[in-house]
């Protein structure tokens, strides 16, 4: 190396002897330089692959008595330090050639920065800004913080989510600056080497304190050891005249994502022909309007820097890109100077340093070009459910998103925390309501993604693999089956002759099986597992407010009408005609089979008939139910079974007709209770009661008992005796003849003669003999009931109708006086049913109305005359005072019950209602009688 020597290439690790033969060097805004230097050495032998990777500086020093006596734009001449520097790293070198004197050799020098573009890689960013991104993947690469740095003039949004993917940490970082109009250069510092300095503003732009630079253009002479420029174009270039961005965020689906910008100009001294066409941008995936006007904004900022566009070369070693510069020549189109965008360095042992250089008007706020491309992922990728710790079902979020993880992600995430909310594509979708089957921790998804971005994946399908195999083998490749993670399943069978379709859930066993009922080994369940079955473990109901039709009649291939019960219909007429046709014999043998009516006669079958077909037949018909009623129907039988007990209750009528028999058995017991008359009619054979062992009484306990036979009586006692006994009198009558036992005398009357036909006939003083017969006493129960609205006056339903059936089905009927208020006596003693009708004069709200029941006691103290004092707790004192005295009737109680009884009798309404609990107000007598009974 001569002392004349201008360039220098130094490195940190070795120290060969290099003469620089030629150098040439590029860069701009928003990339990495690059400085080929074109070296001789004595040394034919370099290692050259030792020098990869390895710091390195080249310098330029201009020669002694050419630039030095020259004082520059941006400092003095000096030989410290030097004029201009390029620091980094030796990315390429190569043996050019070889002679007998030297060899020769290329070194290609670039910023550590530039060893990112062969770091290509897939990764994931969540929940950071961009600047804290690109911080990340510096660090990521051993840089310190004095190794970058960031001036930032505004806040950067949060990005949720951002996708590295099979992209250099390079182009990803030059990608992200491009999309938030973050540009950066370098800086050469003496102790800390490249620096990558990152801005967003004019205020970061490097500006010069120093004299303009000289504006020399070329004349023929060039001037020797003087910094210049030598030549100056300026190129203007239409801009668009508006941009406008759109987007769509489904989080927010009713904001508009639109923003616009335009370039005119409202002075009317502007020059608008320079605007040219426009720009709309879909897809920069803003998430609220103020992020879409931004990246309007910067999108504007960016179209305005092509507008005005230098050009230039000459030989300042000092201007460098983002350095402003002023010319001793004044530019309208720069006021403020020009930025620095672009430079081309070289320089060689027989030529000296020249550049050329782009640079725009530093009035303008850079923005650099969207070239890098993005990722574009054009198919899917597979990935994986994930979920938070101790999550036992599905993880998603109220939007019904999942967190996936990818498998190119190899960072480690809190469970759960893998990637954004990801939405899942469905086959029917709507307001509040969809398709949804959650997906579990671990299910194989596929993503696909929006306009292939890699920032914005949703589940475009689900999948088995060998981990999560399908719930459907080969051999079942008949079987169209949904089959939830808890077991519940919809299973449809397609295989020919034996299609089915089973709707089951593991809880209860509960499951409707249609069709070909097969067990879990596809068997049939026994030999008649067809038709449809529902079952389950636990409580069932089958619930039809406006009917229910219970039919096995066969509708042939279901070509009928739902409700086509034309057979039932029929077969219920015609047992009406058979119970009409009864009731006429039944009539003509003075045998009424229907209702008494009022005036003591009766209402036939034929009426009851008709009623029951108004009230029955008229609710149906061939086409469906008219009211909510249950019809069952089967041609070949109905059959009920328990081991327990069957009731059936009707409030109004129960009818049992067959065409031809009727057969009721019990192993014990059989009981016919009617409240007012049984009836049986025989037609054609007879009646035949039999008690195979055990009495048969006939009691007629109020009135008479009639028997009458178109032939003979015949009454056997075949062992015992016959004992034909009457209070008052008997008389047995036979053709005129007759014989009457009473008054104490026996009378013996006949038109015709007395034989006495014995072998002997004694004559002994008066006897008499006495059968002792006594009759069950009539009920003598009353009901106190009292109707009323719960209003402070307690008006009662005046003339409101009541119906009563006391504990031996005896039903009375009847009308509430004036106050409400009704007694009704002669009813069986215990529980009784009350049912009130509607107030006739309509006057209060009936949600207003207290309805009370009370038991039925036996008849006491007379009933109190004033009507109008009558309250529920009256009521229930006087039950209270009856259920006593009963009490005291029973020895083995009198002891337990004496306080109690003493104790009421005395008690006032408070006393009372606090000795028993209860609340000062009118309550139910049965809560009264069962706290007495409690104490």
């Amino acid at each position: 190396m001569t002392a004349l020597q201008s360039y220098h290439l130094t490195f940190a690790r070795f120290s060969p002897s290099l003469s620089v033969r030629s150098f040439t060097a590029s860069e701009a805004v928003n990339t990495a330089y690059r400085v080929e230097i074109t070296v001789t050495s004595t040394d034919s032998s370099m290692p050259l692959s030792s020098y990869l990777n390895q710091r390195a500086a080249f310098e330029i020093r201009p020669q002694e008595g050419l630039l030095s006596e020259v004082a520059g734009a941006f400092g003095s001449a000096s030989d410290d330090p030097p004029a201009k520097q390029w620091q980094g790293i030796i990315t390429s070198c190569e043996k050019l050639s070889v002679s007998k004197d030297e060899a020769v050799y290329r070194f290609v020098l670039e910023p550590r920065f530039a060893a990112m573009k062969h770091f290509q890689t897939s990764r994931l960013f969540q929940h950071l800004t961009v600047p804290d991104i690109v911080a990340a993947v510096f660090k990521h690469h051993g840089f310190s913080g004095v190794d970058y740095r960031f001036q930032k003039s505004r806040n950067y949004a949060v990005r949720e989510y951002v996708t590295q993917y099979l992209e250099s940490d390079f182009d990803f970082i030059n990608r992200l600056c491009e999309e938030e109009g973050i540009w950066y250069a370098f800086e050469q510092h003496e102790q800390h080497g490249d620096v990558v300095v990152f801005g967003d503003s004019p205020a970061h732009y490097w500006r010069s304190q120093g004299l303009p630079v000289s504006y020399r253009p070329h004349a023929g002479l060039e001037s020797v050891g003087t910094e210049a420029l030598f030549n100056l174009s300026i190129r203007h270039n239409p801009i668009v005249e508006g941009i406008r961005t759109a987007d769509y965020n489904y989080r927010s689906a009713d904001t508009d994502l639109f923003a616009e910008t335009d370039n005119k100009q409202s002075e009317e001294s502007a020059d608008n022909t320079v605007l040219l066409g426009k720009q709309q941008h879909w897809g920069l995936h803003p998430k609220t309007t103020d992020e879409a006007q931004v990246q309007t904004t910067l999108l504007k900022e960016a179209n305005l820097c092509r507008q005005t566009v230098a050009a230039g070369g000459g030989n300042v070693v000092s201007m460098a890109p983002m350095k402003v510069f002023q010319t001793d020549v004044s530019f309208p189109e720069a006021p403020d100077g020009w930025l620095v965008l672009s430079m081309e360095h070289s320089g060689s042992r027989d030529s000296a340093y020249s550049h050329t250089f782009t640079a725009i008007p530093a009035q303008l706020t850079y923005r650099p070009e969207r070239t890098t491309p993005r990722p574009h992922i054009d198919g899917t990728l597979p990935a994986r459910v994930t979920a938070a710790e101790n999550c036992t079902y599905a993880y998603i979020d109220d939007m019904g998103r999942y967190r996936v993880k990818l498998p190119f992600d190899l960072d480690e995430w809190s469970p759960g925390g893998e990637s954004r909310p990801v939405r899942l594509a469905k086959p029917y979708a709507g307001p509040e309501y969809g398709i949804h089957f959650p997906l579990h921790e671990g299910t194989e998804v596929m993503l696909s993604f929006v306009q292939g971005n890699p920032d914005r994946p949703y589940i475009s399908g689900v999948m088995h693999d060998s981990a999560h195999t399908d719930h459907i083998p080969a051999d079942w490749n008949t079987r169209n089956v949904i089959r939830t993670w808890a077991n519940n399943k919809l299973r449809m069978e397609d295989l020919q002759g034996q299609e089915h379709i089973k709707l089951a859930t593991e809880y209860g066993k509960t499951q409707l099986n249609l069709g070909h009922i097969v067990d879990s080994e596809r068997k049939i369940r026994g030999d008649d597992g067809q038709g449809f079955e529902l079952r389950t473990d636990h409580w069932g109901a089958v619930r039809a407010g406006k009917g229910l039709f219970l039919s096995a009649n066969a509708q042939s291939a279901a070509n009928g009408e739902v409700l086509d019960m034309e057979a039932a219909i029929q077969q219920l007429k015609e047992a009406l005609d058979m119970a009409q046709g009864l009731a006429k014999a039944a009539k003509r043998a003075e045998i009424p089979l229907g209702d008494q009516d009022a005036n003591g006669g009766s209402q036939d079958l034929m009426d009851q008939g008709g009623q029951y077909g108004s009230s029955s037949l008229s609710n149906l018909d061939a086409k469906g139910l008219k009211n909510a009623g249950l019809i069952a129907s089967a041609p070949a039988g109905i059959v009920l079974s328990t081991p327990k007990h069957i009731q059936t209750s009707a409030t109004e009528n129960i009818l049992h007709t067959a065409g031809n028999n009727i057969h009721n058995s019990a192993f014990k017991k059989f009981t016919v209770a009617a409240g007012e008359l049984i009836r049986f009619f025989a037609q054609t054979i007879g009646i035949k009661m039999v008690a195979a062992k055990g009495d048969i009484t006939l009691q007629a306990q109020q009135d008479n008992i009639t028997a009458a036979a178109a032939k003979d009586i015949r009454i056997d006692s075949v062992n015992g005796e016959i004992t034909i006994s009457a209070a008052k009198k008997l008389t047995l009558v036979c053709d005129g003849s007759y014989i009457t036992i009473g008054g104490g005398q026996v009378e013996i009357g006949t038109p015709g003669q007395i034989i006495n036909k014995s072998s002997a006939w004694q004559k002994v003083g008066p006897a008499s003999q006495s059968v002792q017969s006594s009759m069950p006493k009539a009920a003598k129960g009353q009901l106190e009931l009292l109707h009323y609205y719960a209003t402070p006056k307690k008006d009662g339903v005046a003339g409101g109708k009541f119906t009563v059936i006391d504990s031996s089905g005896q039903v009375r009927k009847g009308i509430l006086d004036s106050n409400g208020y009704a007694v009704v006596s002669g009813l069986a003693e215990g529980a009784a049913k009350v049912v009130f009708g509607k107030d006739p004069r309509d006057g209060h709200d009936e949600k207003d109305i207290i309805e009370e029941a009370f038991r039925v006691l036996p008849i006491g103290k007379q009933i109190t005359s004033d009507k109008n004092q009558i309250t529920q707790f009256e009521f229930a004192k006087k039950e209270v005072n009856s259920l006593l005295a009963d009490v005291k009737n029973l020895a083995s109680q009198v002891q337990a019950l004496k306080q109690v009884s003493d104790n009421v009798k005395n008690l006032s309404y408070k006393d009372l209602a606090k000795s028993l609990s209860i609340k000062q107000q009118p309550v139910s007598a049965e809560k009264i009688i069962s706290n007495i009974k409690k104490k």
